[in-house]
Parts: C-alpha cells; structure tokens; sequence
C-alpha cells in the first residue's frame, strides 16, 4: 500500500512548518509537537482502517517528488518524514512499536519531479517471516557440510 505524505504541514494559519532535518533540528519542543500533531492530523484518515500490524516484518519504503530541480538531499527530508510516520502509526494503533522488531527495512530515494504534487510517498511492504530451521532439518544440514 501507497500513501502520500505532505513535504510541509501549517502550524499557524500564516505559517508552515517545512519537514527536513534542518528546520527539524533547530526548532523548539513546542513548534514541533504542533508540527507532529498537525502531521498526524492530515494522515490520519489515510492509516486509521489499517490492520494492526504485530511482529510483522515490514519495509518502509520513502520516494520523494520535488516541485523543482534543486539539488537537496534525499535523507533530509524522509529522516524527518519517516520519525512522524511512524510515530503516526503507533499514535493509531497500526504499530505496537516502531522499532526494528516492526520496520525491519527503511529506504530513501528521488522519483523525479512533480511540479502539481509535490510529495513523498511511503510504500509499506510486508516482508516474508523467515523460520528457524527445525532441528532434523539442521542435522541434515550439518551432516551434509561435513560429508
């Protein structure tokens, strides 16, 4: 599943609060908790009907259109976007945590340029659980290393 993530979100009704790790970074507590809870308030119709997702292994993974072709950096902005997701998701109850017993995977990269939409979209992927070997099946394994 896809969702689009907001590159900024307002914290007052003449200001906003751009999400990068610049602003985030030299910003007060307060302005960002106004900032999270806005984050959180825009998204919260799009994640609300998720399943609760426990012990799952899931990648998450963040591509970034830009609204012009200024350099900047990738990891900038989804640093930031990726601690409000998450922090979002555990807010609505998808996550039980957002450690990495939940987000085994955490990708950044550049899609290219929207100028109508900038955007960062977040594709969430469940990732196969891996078994442990039974331990007939890991005898076998051993025995056929040595012979």
């Amino acid at each position: 599943m896809i969702i689009s993530l907001p590159l900024y979100v307002n914290i007052s009704c003449s200001k906003k609060f751009i999400l990068n790790l610049n602003n985030y970074r030299n910003a007060h507590y307060h302005l960002l908790n106004v900032a999270k809870t806005n984050f959180n308030e825009i998204i919260y119709n799009d994640i609300k009907n998720f399943k609760t997702i426990s012990k799952n292994n899931i990648s998450l993974i963040y591509t970034v259109y830009k609204n012009d072709r200024r350099k900047f950096d990738v990891a900038n902005v989804c640093s930031v976007l990726d601690k409000f997701f998450c922090d979002a998701l555990v807010s609505a109850g998808v996550l039980i945590d957002d450690n990495y017993d939940y987000i085994k995977q955490v990708t950044y990269k550049f899609g290219g340029i929207d100028k109508n939409n900038p955007r960062v979209d977040v594709e969430i992927v469940t990732l196969p659980v891996k078994r442990k070997p039974t331990a007939l099946k890991y005898i076998e394994e051993q025995k056929n290393k040595w012979f």
